[in-house]
Parts: structure tokens; C-alpha cells; sequence
């Protein structure tokens, strides 16, 4: 899941959106090399494809490259509510239903005051393990404890967040 803030940035912020989304398909491409990687990237709101964010398509390796960044209505009022989050996460599953380990990796740029006081879980039933990662100026995400920070974009911040996956599978 890529939470790509946009409250009180521009219009021409779909740059810094595109580095975001290219960061976390670089992340995808890391875990790939390192495991079996299936998986769908939500994006919650910035794109029609997956409107309820409830039945999570199934997709390999190939089909998840080839997703273009979503960005159907980008403006700069874009904020995610962190209960509309959980509430989604919870009723979550996916389609066919997963039998493997099963990861949720969040990546923020959001600051904290855009959450409004809510935060997300660290499980949920169709996520065993969720993984935070900062990106941008973002300094937490509530709920989520030893996010990865990845500042700069580039490939050892992605093969850190990949590491830290693993490291946390039993």
C-alpha cells in the first residue's frame, strides 16, 4: 500500500508521486529477487481500479510491474483517513485466497498530523506482518513502531525494507 499524502502540495506534485510509486515497485522488485512475491499495490483512493479495497486480486511478479502509478485524480486535497484504513484492512482478503505468508507494506509520506489521531495495526487477518516505510518528510506512522526510513529512494533503502520483511517471518 503506498500512501502518497498530497494535503498542501501542488498540483505538480505528480513528480515526487512518481518517485514514490517507483520506489515502492523497486521495493517489489527487491522482494521478488529475495522470494515468491505475489501481491496487489493498493493505493487507496488515488486510482478506480480497486474502489471497496476489500477482495485483493492475486497478481505475480509480472502483472505487479506492469501497474502504472495511480493517478486518476490527483489533486492537492488528498488525505487518507487512517480509520477508513483499518476498517478496509480488516474485512480484507485475498482473491484466491492466499496460503503463503502474507505482508502488508505501508509506505508513507504522510506527517503525523494529517492522521487525525487514528493509526493503523501491525496485523490483520489477511496481513500477518506490516511493514511501515517513511518516505518523503514523514516522520511516523501511527501505530506502526521501527518503520524503515527511506529518504533518498534509492536501492539500499529498498533492500532494507525488503531485509526487514524477511527478518520478520517466522
Amino acid at each position: 500500500m503506498v500512501d502518497l499524502q498530497s494535503s498542501g502540495i501542488s498540483a505538480a506534485a505528480i513528480t515526487t508521486y512518481n518517485n514514490y510509486w517507483n520506489f515502492a515497485m523497486t521495493v517489489a522488485s527487491k522482494l521478488n529477487d529475495a522470494s515468491t512475491f505475489t501481491g496487489y499495490p493498493d493505493s487507496f483512493g488515488y486510482a478506480g481500479g480497486l474502489n471497496d479495497h476489500s477482495q485483493y486480486p492475486v497478481y505475480n511478479y509480472t502483472e505487479f510491474d506492469k501497474m502504472p502509478t495511480p493517478a486518476d485524480d490527483l489533486d492537492d486535497d488528498i488525505d487518507l483517513d487512517l480509520r477508513y484504513v483499518n476498517a478496509n484492512l480488516t474485512q480484507a482478503s485475498w482473491q484466491p485466497p492466499a496460503q503463503d505468508q502474507t505482508c502488508l507494506i505501508f509506505f508513507s509520506a504522510a506527517p503525523e498530523a494529517e492522521f487525525e489521531d487514528t493509526s493503523i495495526q501491525t496485523t490483520y487477518d489477511s496481513f500477518k506482518t506490516v511493514i511501515g516505510v517513511l518516505i518523503g518528510d514523514a516522520t511516523s506512522i501511527p501505530g506502526i513502531t521501527d518503520s524503515v526510513n527511506a529518504k533518498n529512494l534509492n536501492d539500499e533503502e529498498a533492500q532494507s525494507v525488503v531485509q526487514k520483511l524477511l527478518d520478520s517471518l517466522p
